[in-house]
């Protein structure tokens, strides 16, 4: 009788393979796509004679209300939140963004820095330097 019992068991569990795997299987976990920026205007590592305006391109899976860029230019400092930049919807879903310094920027280096998430909150950082001559 116990060696049935065993069998049926087993029989039983092999009959559920979507249930026992499942706990091990890793397929309930979420896919994190991170946001994507590209066409940076300064390009980057571009000699530029003054430094006040940027733009990029923010990918479509981009949370535009999560955009922040923060502008790093000699001992200034500028931080642009997603209320304080333009951006405007492309037909591709995609996302321009676009700010401006209150004043220009003359001499030495700037730091862009842009930070984004995506709906399931994965975040992405990018960044590059402009030289201004």
């Amino acid at each position: 009788m116990k060696k049935f019992s065993g069998l049926l068991m087993g029989l039983l569990i092999g009959a559920l393979p979507g249930q026992v795997l499942a706990y091990g299987s890793g397929s309930g976990s979420v896919r994190c796509d991170k946001p994507e920026f590209s066409n940076f205007d300064p390009a980057a590592n571009k000699y530029v004679q003054q430094f006040r305006e940027f733009s990029f391109v923010a990918s479509a899976n981009t949370t535009p209300a999560s955009i922040e860029v923060n502008v790093s230019a000699g001992t200034n400092k500028y931080h642009f939140n997603a209320k304080q930049l333009v951006i405007t919807p492309q037909r591709s879903g995609r996302f321009e963004v676009s700010g401006k310094l209150d004043r220009p920027f003359q001499h030495g280096f700037v730091r862009l820095s842009v930070t984004a998430h995506t709906k399931p909150n994965c975040i992405h950082t990018d960044g590059y330097l402009i030289r201004v001559q």
